[in-house]
């Protein structure tokens, strides 16, 4: 007997929302799976089902955060010309928002590096075709590993202590900010 897709669906959510209630309080070593389905009101082999532990839930969440930002920004590389930085941003700032439960955390001193650097990698093709400085200024591969590191680590600070602010600032002000502060020479060219 299969189960219905949205069942499978909401049974995992249900047990992400559980984990997530823990990990905001305390280090992913010291959840169990037995206070997770507690929690969200299963029992074990159910949670079993889908998950081998819980650093397995944990990566899987990571995963599909990464997978939703890396095909908003694999569709906006394929555009073709100078690309819409002011709408591409927005995009990935309504996707951060709608999953502010698990990025808030996530861009956190609390949460993963790795996710990071993760995100890093995504967004720096983005960035990087916007601005063109690696492509028409000579630069050294230090410098261009600097240079990236720089802005992107900027960028991933603001993004995450915009989405922790209890009184966040409205979207598309904040967009208007963070592109003309990070990109002061592109503010007349930011669409």
């Amino acid at each position: 007997m299969k189960k219905q897709p949205q069942v499978t669906e909401r049974t995992k959510a249900n047990l992400c929302k559980a984990f997530w209630k823990l990990y905001r309080t305390r280090p992913m070593d010291k959840i169990t799976v037995r206070e997770i389905t507690e929690i969200a009101g299963y029992n074990r082999g159910t949670f079993y089902l889908y998950y081998r532990d819980v650093h397995d839930m944990f990566s899987q969440i990571e995963d599909s955060l990464l997978n939703i930002i890396g095909d908003l920004i694999d569709d906006m590389l394929a555009q073709e010309g100078r690309i819409d930085i002011t709408s591409n941003i927005g995009t990935i700032l309504t996707m951060a928002k709608s999953h502010s439960a698990y990025m808030t955390v996530l861009l956190s001193d609390h949460g993963d590096p790795t996710f990071v650097t993760r995100l890093k990698g995504l967004l720096w093709p983005l960035v990087d075709r916007y601005l063109g400085i690696t492509q028409s200024v000579e630069m050294t591969r230090d410098e261009r590993e600097l240079l990236k590191e720089f802005y992107l680590a900027g960028l991933i600070a603001v993004i995450g202590t915009w989405l922790n602010s209890s009184n966040r600032m409205p979207l598309d002000r904040f967009i208007a900010f963070a592109l003309t502060a990070m990109f002061p020479n592109q503010s007349d060219d930011i669409r």
